[in-house]
């Protein structure tokens, strides 16, 4: 049976899934004006993938007999220095995400809710495989540094997302 304290933290969750689908497309719509047309398309996936975060977590909560809250949410940033600063930001922002995923497990376990912790796995699992993305590109947006050429082929790699 899920907690009082566990249905209020998975519906912060939900907001924190639908605030990170609005900050994917700030970041989308940064790169869409400054012809990063690859980023664009990966950022629009992953938008649409942390839509589905959410969406999952709602389910949850319904299948438990739990209530909903759908949360309304502020307009995400549209203003970064570069293709590399998108990518930290996201990284940092998946960093904060797992933080708050570990924090549901840490209160399934508390509280012996030992539906929500199996549930959660999946998201244990996606988050490290979230921050590993956002890293890799990271490290490979710093390897070609101001190099446009090589800008160039990783926007181009991330448009076959």
């Amino acid at each position: 049976m899920i907690t009082a304290r566990m249905e209020k933290e998975i519906n912060a969750q939900i907001k924190a899934e639908f605030e990170s689908a609005f900050i994917y497309m700030g970041m989308a719509a940064w790169a869409h004006k400054n012809g990063y047309f690859g980023t664009e398309n990966f950022m629009w996936k992953q938008a649409k993938e942390e839509e589905g975060h959410a969406l999952k977590l709602i389910d949850y909560l319904k299948d438990v007999d739990a209530t909903v809250e759908i949360p309304g949410i502020e307009k995400p940033t549209t203003g970064y220095k570069s293709i590399l600063d998108v990518f930290e930001k996201g990284l940092e922002h998946e960093k904060h995400i797992t933080s708050r995923i570990n924090n549901l497990v840490t209160i399934s376990d508390e509280d012996g809710d030992y539906a929500t912790n199996d549930f959660l796995q999946w998201y244990v699992s996606e988050q490290v495989e979230e921050e590993k993305t956002f890293r890799n590109i990271v490290k490979r947006l710093k390897m070609v540094g101001d190099h446009v050429n090589g800008i160039f082929m990783i926007d181009s790699k991330l448009e076959e997302r």
